[in-house]
């Protein structure tokens, strides 16, 4: 019985270990990816803070969808916010608040179940 267990345990152990592998690896493309982007944005001469500033008016915004759907692209696709002053935000710039994105429930449930899936983990 207990070699049993012990068997168990390490087929645990050993699926953790690879959980940790991947998400490092994860993690490492991730921090690939934000250096290329900003590498990408340092060549227009912009920065990610300038980036998640910008703001488009809604002819800007079609004429950019125009230009997408002419190129074969997928066209901008906007966050629902109640929490903006001016046109709504865009996938491409910046991420709903915080506040707006609670609101949802579903979105709101994921986070929590996420905190607790997280809580033994915390330092």
């Amino acid at each position: 019985m207990s070699e049993e267990k012990d068997r168990g345990t390490e087929a645990y152990l050993a699926r953790i270990r690879r959980t940790i592998e991947e998400s490092n690896r994860l993690v490492e493309q991730v921090g690939l990816r934000i250096q290329e982007t900003d590498r990408m944005l340092e060549r227009q001469g912009l920065t990610r803070e300038q980036v998640m500033a910008l703001r488009f008016s809604d002819a800007q915004i079609e004429a950019a969808n125009a230009e997408l759907e002419r190129r074969g692209l997928s066209p901008l696709e906007r966050w629902e916010n109640d929490g903006l002053s001016g046109p709504e935000e865009f996938a491409v710039g910046r991420q709903p608040s915080a506040e707006s994105a609670s609101s949802d429930s579903e979105l709101a449930e994921r986070q929590r179940k996420f905190g607790m899936m997280m809580k033994p983990f915390q330092i």
